[in-house]
């Protein structure tokens, strides 16, 4: 199925994993999000494109729209959304002896 441009595989009932088309299907970073339809009716967005988190959306068209513009953000040059973050260097533990 496709949502503005972007590839959904149903992956269960209710549940779309989002994907960048111009990747390869076999590409761990072509997946962009988790949408899941909850109980209550709701839709909640798991982010893997742009910052890490969840949201959750009243309707499917909400969340679609909210998808498209993440991904849109994460193309444009310059955007804080276009790369993933630096990883943190970390220090080894002070040494108690």
């Amino acid at each position: 199925m496709q949502h503005a441009g972007l590839r959904w595989d149903e992956i269960a009932d209710g549940a779309w994993r989002v994907c960048d088309p111009a990747r390869s299907a076999s590409d761990a970073e072509a997946v962009i999000a988790y949408v899941e339809r909850g109980e209550d009716g709701a839709f909640e967005v798991v982010w893997l494109c742009g910052t890490a988190g969840t949201q959750t959306f009243a309707s499917l068209d909400d969340a679609e729209r909210a998808v498209a513009a993440r991904y849109a953000a994460s193309r444009r040059d310059g955007s804080p959304l276009s790369t993933k973050p630096v990883p943190i260097a970390h220090r080894p533990p002070l040494s108690t002896t």
